[in-house]
């Protein structure tokens, strides 16, 4: 029960003054703690507690608090659990970044104040001479706060680009480049890319909201003329008015009677479009939300956030060194292989002559179990040209490894979690494709967020192709079982998530049970568990592809490969003949009439003739 305590009277008001222990033994509890902020969504604190227990709960125990919308409190048992969630930054939850920072008792728990959030940012063109920490620390500085670097990176084994985590502030503007002085005065350029930018307000200088939705913006937009008249300022441009944004009070301006009543008929048409110098100008006027160089005004213009065609480039297109000669249509194939215990050499060997023999140029291993600092030596044992990643940043055991040739393709990891990893490459088309590897946990409940992360990614991936292979643990109908006939409620969910993302089973050859127990005779399990599944784009640009599954080899699950194939030109359509033709009164005199034309040949031929002459009066 609670305890009362006489209050301290100031100047006649009542105001609570606990003593300094109260504080030192309150901060004291939360000395492990977090605190966490949902950048660019609003989640309930439900879901959000759910994922993180999953991706956090197997280095220890944590308490999930809930402070205000977007923001959270994770209370650790231990100091070391909360440091692996910090050397493990940055997280997402559903796609959405967390920005999470060590508890002090003197910080703001306010998602407005959330003024810096670290990002992954691609480096490019940098001199070798500056391929160290302090180089690299150095040149990355200019953007923000650098806090550590990718496995390729640290390992030097490709020096196109470095990856590093930086922690960016608010008010960055994102430069495109970093100007780079030498040692002799002169200066080079260094390319920067962002796989992600946060959505950020250049107001405010917060992660909370962006400039469209900020309370201190002002907008332009179109008004009916008569009261465009009534309203306008001489300060204003032409057939433009300066407005507030909507939900906000306000001085306003009706139009008088007179002015409205008083127009002709006719003089209604719309003001024309003014010159405009560029889509954001600054408002020289005051404005009630701040001074007249922090507010902006947003013009009526629409612009797409992808870049065009005709600036992507396109990406080398070279052999891995094998002398056999590709299929026509062919630049490389994409597979998944469930791998259990990648660390035994002997596999080592088999999935180096997979990969050979099918001409994969990028691979997912599943259940891999190699620990992370072994990743580089596991990957060069079976190519050692190779680049890779994995998801042991939120997975200890890091059950996927993806693994790609660089000198075909560049594979871009997006989202990452515990059962999957979703990313992008460019084709020799210049086509941009997302791939999705995927490890569904054996537990139903735990596949649920594999599930909803799907059909999350469904709506992002929407507007390009899309495809989804890996070993979901869950089979889709009964007859991908051999010892059950029941629809069990995972395989109800399984089929609800894959309809409400849009997905569908690519064309399939080779094996159709994927997964077996290993055994022979009455206790003999086998069951389709590894599936390829694609969206409608990639079906219609890609509908030409399909799935192959082969022998499990040295593995129970039967490894995936995505067979690309150049699209065959359409011949026209095939004829068919209706029945109902032979009921009508002019079927039989124009089949006479054909039949009695005389054609030369042999008698297999003449027919042939006759039948194709036929079919041009049928259709």
């Amino acid at each position: 029960s609670l305890t009362f305590f006489e209050p301290l009277m100031v100047d006649g008001s009542p105001r609570a003054k606990p003593p300094p222990e109260v504080a030192a033994t309150g901060a004291k509890e939360w000395e492990h703690s977090l605190a966490i902020f949902l950048i660019g969504k609003r989640l309930p604190g439900r879901n959000v507690r759910e994922i993180l227990e999953r991706k956090w709960g197997q280095v220890g125990h944590f308490s999930f608090h809930i402070v205000d919308n977007g923001v959270f409190l994770a209370k650790f048992e231990s100091s070391l659990a909360r440091d692996w969630v910090l050397n493990n930054d940055p997280w997402d939850v559903w796609g959405y970044h967390l920005v999470i920072r060590m508890w002090t008792k003197d910080m703001s728990l306010s998602l407005g104040e959330c003024k810096s959030i670290p990002v992954w940012v691609k480096m490019k063109g940098i001199p070798v001479q500056y391929w160290n920490k302090a180089g690299l620390s150095y040149i990355a500085s200019v953007l923000g706060k650098p806090l550590h670097m990718d496995a390729n990176t640290t390992n030097k084994r490709v020096l196109t680009f470095a990856r590093v985590c930086i922690e960016m502030a608010a008010s960055s503007l994102f430069p495109d480049n970093i100007t780079l002085e030498l040692e002799d005065g002169s200066t080079i350029s260094i390319g920067v890319e962002y796989p992600w930018r946060p959505t950020a307000c250049s107001l405010c200088k917060v992660f909370d909201h962006s400039n469209r939705t900020c309370h201190r913006a002002v907008r332009r937009e179109w008004i009916p003329r008569p009261v465009l008249m009534a309203q306008k300022k001489p300060d204003d441009a032409e057939g433009w008015i300066t407005v507030q944004r909507k939900g906000h009070n306000g001085p306003s301006f009706p139009p008088s009677e007179e002015e409205v009543t008083g127009r002709p008929e006719g003089d209604t048409k719309l003001p024309k479009t003014p010159v405009k110098q560029h889509p954001l100008t600054t408002d020289k006027d005051s404005s009630p939300y701040g001074s007249a160089d922090e507010a902006i005004r947003l013009e009526a213009v629409v612009t797409s956030n992808h870049p065009s065609n005709e600036n992507r480039k396109l990406l080398k297109g070279s052999s891995s060194g094998s002398r056999k000669r590709k299929k026509k249509g062919q630049a490389g194939q994409g597979g998944a292989w469930n791998v259990r215990g990648f660390n035994d050499p002997s596999k080592h060997s088999e999935v180096r002559h997979f990969v050979c023999s099918n001409n994969i140029s990028l691979i997912g291993i599943l259940e891999s179990r190699v620990k992370a600092h072994n990743l580089d030596n596991v990957v060069r044992c079976f190519n050692k040209n190779w680049m890779y990643t994995s998801n042991h940043g939120v997975s200890l055991s890091g059950r996927i490894l993806i693994a790609w040739n660089p000198s075909v393709l560049c594979f871009v990891p997006t989202l990452v979690n515990e059962q999957a990893i979703h990313g992008h490459v460019i084709l020799s088309n210049n086509q941009c494709v997302h791939i999705s590897f995927v490890y569904g946990l054996c537990d139903r409940e735990a596949r649920r967020a594999l599930w909803n992360d799907l059909i999350h990614c469904a709506n992002l991936f929407r507007s390009d192709p899309w495809v989804v292979l890996g070993d979901f643990n869950v089979t889709r109908f009964v007859a991908e079982h051999n010892t059950s006939a029941i629809v069990t409620k995972a395989m109800r969910e399984f089929n609800e998530a894959i309809q409400s993302a849009e997905l569908e089973d690519l064309r399939g050859t080779g094996f159709f049970h994927t997964w077996s127990n290993m055994r022979v005779g009455a206790g003999a399990i086998t069951k389709k568990l590894d599936r390829a599944l694609g969206n409608w784009q990639w079906f219609n640009l890609l509908g030409d592809s399909f799935a192959h599954f082969l022998p499990p080899g040295i593995s129970d699950h039967s490894p995936i490969t995505i067979q690309m194939r150049d699209r065959n030109p359409c011949k026209g359509r095939p004829f068919k003949f209706l029945n109902f033709w032979t009921k009508t009164d002019m079927f039989l005199r124009v089949v006479s009439q054909e039949w009695d034309r005389k054609h030369f040949g042999s008698p297999l031929v003449v027919v042939q003739k006759k039948l194709k002459c036929l079919k041009t009066h049928l259709r």
